[in-house]
């Protein structure tokens, strides 16, 4: 799980960097670059590519839920974090159902609670 809070951490980085400037950009990065894996590296510039081949309002849409979520109380994050841990561990045909009623729900218009 930290290897995956680290590369979120990177991109969030790199996205703020470019808006930052050239030489806070550059001492940010190579900070956090130095305390990341060789595998964090790659998986890092992984998403970064991906994230900037997405349209500008879906990059804003993943922006927007980074700051949603750094904006929760660590029990909040902790709660989300073991619920996505137990969806994961369901069999496939318990997940795909979940994920079918998930989707029936949001259909009717419902939306998650918004803090």
């Amino acid at each position: 799980m930290k290897a995956r809070h680290s590369a979120g951490k990177l991109l969030i980085v790199i996205t703020l960097c470019t808006l930052a400037g050239p030489a806070v950009a550059r001492m940010l990065m190579a900070e956090q670059w130095r305390d990341l894996s060789p595998e964090q590296r790659y998986r890092s510039l992984q998403n970064y590519w991906q994230h900037q081949q997405l349209p500008a309002e879906r990059q804003r849409e993943i922006e927007q839920r980074y700051e949603r979520w750094r904006g929760m109380s660590p029990e909040e994050r902790s709660r989300i974090q073991q619920n996505y841990q137990r969806f994961q561990q369901l069999p496939p045909q318990e997940r795909e159902q979940f994920q079918r009623k998930y989707d029936r729900w949001r259909q009717k218009g419902d939306t998650p609670r918004q803090r």
